[in-house]
């Protein structure tokens, strides 16, 4: 019997497919009956077709499928429907599982729950550092409400859709599928909606797999044209899923203010240091427009009522200085790690000496 279906999207990527489905065929060929791994070929125009039917003749778990272009989403329901795995894991096809990762979710698969989430290591293409994302939490965390919601979403987890095991079943029964025209977001949709009906869920800090973060690529350097708009309706939904299905406390819900705060927060950086290809003046009455919203100065508010931000902070943004708020915190932090650096040279250099 199937446990687990890994669903891999795949377009135009064969140099990475090999990647991928190597560090998954080295966990899986110590039992691999108890997966299968579905490969979708969302009408690639390179050799990835080809790569896949190769790997399909390699290895009898793995099933191929061919669908003209329509998009992540759609290659992901196309997937769901052809799983049979009592759980579901969706894998981006540029993406590597750990070593060790899949006898851990068969592990994990043995309580009692409807979600198992995972944390990952992010990885820059073209390098071999890799870090992984900064996580509260213990190895296993068995949770019966909703509190952890907010902290999932401050920790960069939530919105991903690797390193999650969902339940075939209740996907099935809710009818739970990715939106076809959604371009932003559609991952934290699905999560969310999928959420509504988890009574039980596991939170790991343990790393399950590598995101591999292409250059000049990856959601952080995507430009939007109206990049805050569609933050502000992920946000809406939000706040529309707390009060009608979540009903977090009023701790989670501080916390979750600090998540509406800093998108606006982050928004606003990436207009002024990453869409440079953007003129100064576009960049510069974006994060005028940001810093003037209603919205944003909302969560502003609450962050102070909350006791949740730096005074410095709050009047560098009070007033809509927000060049100024950066560059206090562009020089903290690169004093702190200059801190941290000088710090730890010198423990190594006082046990070198007593060595």
């Amino acid at each position: 019997m199937t446990k687990i279906s890994i669903i891999v999207p795949v377009y135009n990527s064969e140099k990475y497919v090999e990647k991928c489905q190597r560090c998954i065929c080295s966990v899986t060929s110590q039992n691999p009956s108890g997966c299968e791994i579905i490969l979708i070929d969302d009408g690639s125009k390179d050799k990835s077709l080809e790569k896949m039917n190769e790997l399909a003749k390699q290895y009898n778990y793995i099933q191929v499928i061919h669908q003209i272009n329509q998009g992540v989403s759609m290659a992901r329901n196309a997937g769901l429907k052809a799983a049979s795995g009592e759980w579901i894991y969706f894998l981006d096809s540029d993406d590597v599982l750990e070593p060790g990762a899949i006898d851990r979710m068969m592990t994990y698969i043995q309580q009692d729950c409807q979600w198992i989430v995972f944390n990952y290591a992010k990885q820059i293409e073209g390098t071999n550092k890799k870090y992984i994302n900064e996580m509260r939490g213990a190895e296993y965390e068995l949770h019966s409400n909703k509190e952890a919601f907010p902290q999932l979403l401050n920790e960069q987890v939530f919105m991903l859709q690797g390193g999650k095991l969902f339940r075939r079943d209740i996907i099935e029964e809710k009818q739970l599928y990715f939106p076809k025209q959604v371009v932003y977001g559609e991952d934290i949709r699905f999560n969310m909606q999928y959420f509504k009906y988890v009574n039980r869920y596991i939170v790991s800090d343990f790393p399950l797999f590598i995101y591999n973060i292409r250059q000049g690529e990856g959601a952080g350097s995507a430009y939007y044209d109206n990049a805050f708009e569609m933050q502000m309706d992920i946000d809406r939904e939000i706040i529309y899923m707390d009060k009608h299905y979540y009903h977090l406390s009023t701790r989670a819900k501080k916390e979750l203010n600090r998540y509406f705060f800093y998108q606006g927060i982050n928004t606003a950086a990436a207009y002024l240091v990453v869409w440079k290809e953007l003129s100064l003046k576009k960049r510069c009455n974006e994060i005028r427009r940001i810093m003037e919203d209603k919205r944003f100065i909302y969560f502003l508010e609450k962050q102070k009522e909350y006791k949740d931000i730096h005074l410095i902070d709050y009047i560098l943004l009070k007033h809509k200085n927000y060049i100024g708020y950066y560059w206090v915190h562009f020089v903290y932090t690169h004093l702190k790690q200059w801190r941290y650096k000088e710090k730890y040279e010198s423990r190594n250099c006082n046990n070198y000496k007593r060595i």
